[in-house]
């Protein structure tokens, strides 16, 4: 089984010129309110599981809607790797991407992917509950982009140019049901071999590549509700990353923020917000907010997900409202038997999505403010 991660590149060159051009194609709206200091707590409800009672969120709309992989309680017996001696053999259980919604998990399956090959994820997930990921095909070691619509299961990696290849992946979707990602002609070229998409109103786009980069190999995994997509290219086989914005059909390079150089972006939201990490002039890493064109230092606080009300979470156990950072381990019920060690998305109502240890084994749960 793969499992995709979120892929974090992030920002530079005059980036408070660049985003200031962005910003100014967006609705006079964009302007994101200013986030009250929390002290909220929060509610611990389990979201359960596939079967197998391993689950891992990665996104959550307004609705609370959840998506991620769960495990299923199937096992494949195989042998193990050669490595192994003596001799044994292995168990694995899929993973399927799922939905949550009003109290139940459910499973949407795979493309046709069985046996070794029966996995799926879901990446990210809109007011409408559309939810944009990738699947096992019926094909061995054959990956494609999968769309999830709530009565359909879309085959992006069937459509062209993605058909093209092997291997496909949606990392991001907005609440009009556009879609990005990227694919690649096998999985061994995913690192110089990347070429970067977009899907909308059933139209399959390949996106720009920046021309003054050489072979970039490109991956967007973020599009916002104004078209403003977010991600990176590797050139030197991988050795370096470029962060990058696509908008109007154009793509923009970045470099430097102020102070810092721009290891990686993280997220965005649909006032022209976005996040990201940075290193400064003594090698530090910093987080950054960039609300079209002013930049706030986080210092420490590595910004991974942002709500439309400017409230982040850093991926692991921390939140920042109104540059007020608390540890959502001492916001939640005393004694609940729940350690918060992954917060990998904010709603915007507040609502987040983690990862906890328990006594007995990991959790996915869902914090609901008070």
């Amino acid at each position: 089984m793969w499992r995709h991660r979120k892929a974090l590149t992030l920002l530079g060159a005059a980036l408070t010129a660049s985003l200031g051009a962005v910003g100014a194609g967006l609705p006079a709206a964009a302007a994101a309110p200013a986030a009250a200091a929390t002290t909220t707590t929060y509610t611990i409800t389990a979201l359960g599981n596939l079967g197998y009672g391993v689950s891992d969120p990665s996104a959550i709309n307004a609705s609370g809607q959840v998506t991620g992989l769960s495990h299923l309680s199937t096992s494949i017996t195989y042998s193990c790797p050669t490595h192994y001696n003596p001799k044994r053999t292995c168990v694995y259980h899929p993973g399927h991407a799922f939905l949550y919604s009003n109290g139940t998990m459910t499973d949407l399956g795979t493309l046709g992917g069985s046996g070794l090959n029966n996995d799926s994820d879901g990446n990210a997930i809109n007011r409408s509950g559309e939810v944009a990921g990738w699947a096992d095909t019926a094909t061995a070691g054959v990956i494609h982009a999968a769309l999830w619509t709530g009565t359909t299961t879309v085959d992006l990696g069937a459509l062209a140019p993605l058909s093209s290849g092997s291997y496909s992946i949606a990392d991001g979707i907005n609440d009009f049901g556009q879609v990005v990602g990227y694919w690649a002609p096998s999985k061994s070229q995913l690192v110089n071999g990347m070429h970067p998409w977009l899907y909308s109103n059933g139209t399959m786009t390949s996106l720009p590549v920046p021309s003054d980069l050489t072979s970039p190999s490109c991956q967007p995994f973020a599009i916002n509700n104004n078209g403003l997509i977010i991600g990176s290219c590797v050139t030197n086989n991988g050795q370096t990353n470029h962060s990058v914005l696509w908008q109007n059909g154009t793509v923009t390079v970045l470099g430097t923020l102020g102070g810092l150089q721009v290891t990686s972006l993280a997220g965005l939201n649909n006032n022209g917000q976005i996040i990201g990490w940075g290193t400064t002039s003594t090698g530090a890493t910093h987080g950054f907010l960039d609300s079209n064109g002013t930049v706030t230092d986080l210092g420490s606080f590595l910004a991974y997900a942002i709500n439309d009300n400017g409230v982040m979470v850093d991926g692991v156990d921390q939140i920042d409202s109104g540059g007020t950072v608390q540890n959502l381990n001492n916001l939640i019920p005393a004694n609940s038997g729940y350690t918060i060690t992954g917060a990998p998305g904010i709603s915007d109502n507040g609502q987040i999505i983690a990862t906890a240890s328990t006594t007995t084994s990991p959790a996915a749960v869902l914090l609901t403010p008070n």
